[in-house]
């Protein structure tokens, strides 16, 4: 594997790079009020948390899922500075607050051969051997902590591509490259304090992010492409919630509060049994209250006052 690949920065690259430094700089010239800037700074992080829990598909754990991104969130929100230097203790932290909650817990590589699977249970990707983990790695480290490409956001995306292809971990590979994306970011002094929240645009177009990453290597241009698109329109989403809030129409809703509504936006209604059945572990007056604020919200309705009552978003 080489390590970086080969790329070209092509003119649609460039004009996609503008477009989001544009985006970055009219947040910055923004006079946001500092709750305001806090608050969509939370609900950030909890939207990237949220859909990158999603990206990786239904768990009966996902509340656990979602509560241990937000660990790992604040971990680099609190430890990464610009021109902080990533390493593999840095990797093995993110890997340990993600997989059980707490720091230290992971401390090497995977020992074994693995392989990405499709859908349908078929290997589609092989990865390196364990045997060449910590040398592909120390590459990456070499490459993520250089200044041997200019555009940050170039970097990150690279950084992630080559992440995911080493595959260090047997589990939570996925987890740990986008939030290297965020690490990088915030090492390289990108953004204004500001996070931009992608992981929705992904979860969202999820056929298309693995599709993109599975030829990565093969298309890096194409692969950019598509990871810049989806950083422009989450860019573009938060001036528009930057704006909503300052208006005061911002809202913010807790982790399971934030996933049940999203369960019932993409089903256009669910009763109570549905959503129930995404949450054997949450006791049933718990969802109930959910449901509650969010029809208080305004944000749901409920029709029908029986069991046969189901839920539908609010125009």
């Amino acid at each position: 594997m080489k390590i970086p690949p080969d790329y070209k920065i092509t003119p649609k690259i460039l004009e996609l790079i503008s477009k989001v430094d544009a985006n970055l700089i009219h947040l910055s010239s923004l006079n946001i009020p500092s709750k305001i800037k806090q608050n969509i700074q939370k609900k950030s992080l909890l939207n990237s948390a949220l859909f990158s829990a999603r990206i990786e598909g239904f768990s009966q754990e996902k509340d656990r899922e979602v509560f241990d991104l937000l660990k790992a969130e604040k971990y680099v929100e609190k430890n990464v500075r610009k021109n902080f230097q990533i390493d593999k203790e840095f990797l093995y932290n993110l890997h340990s607050l993600l997989m059980f909650g707490e720091e230290k817990k992971t401390k090497s590589f995977r020992k074994e051969m693995g392989a990405i699977f499709n859908q349908a249970g078929v290997a589609v990707y092989i990865t390196p051997p364990p045997t060449q983990v910590n040398q592909f790695i120390n590459q990456l480290m070499q490459f993520v902590n250089s200044d041997k490409e200019i555009f940050p956001l170039i970097l990150a995306f690279i950084s992630h591509l080559i992440f995911e292809k080493i595959h260090p971990f047997l589990d939570g590979n996925g987890r740990v490259g986008r939030l290297l994306i965020f690490s990088i970011l915030k090492a390289k002094g990108y953004g204004n304090g500001l996070s931009v929240a992608f992981e929705k645009y992904l979860n969202e177009n999820k056929n298309d992010y693995y599709y993109f990453l599975g030829e990565g290597l093969k298309e890096p241009e194409s692969y950019l492409v598509f990871m810049l698109k989806a950083f422009l329109e989450e860019s573009n989403d938060l001036i528009r919630q930057i704006e909503l809030a300052k208006n005061g129409e911002e809202r913010l809703l807790p982790p399971r509060q934030q996933e049940i509504y999203l369960i019932i936006k993409d089903h256009d209604f669910a009763s109570f049994d549905n959503i129930r059945r995404r949450f054997l572990k949450v006791p049933e007056r718990t969802l109930r209250y959910d449901l509650k604020k969010l029809v208080d919200k305004k944000l749901i309705i409920k029709i029908g006052e029986t069991r046969g009552s189901y839920y539908k978003l609010s125009k």
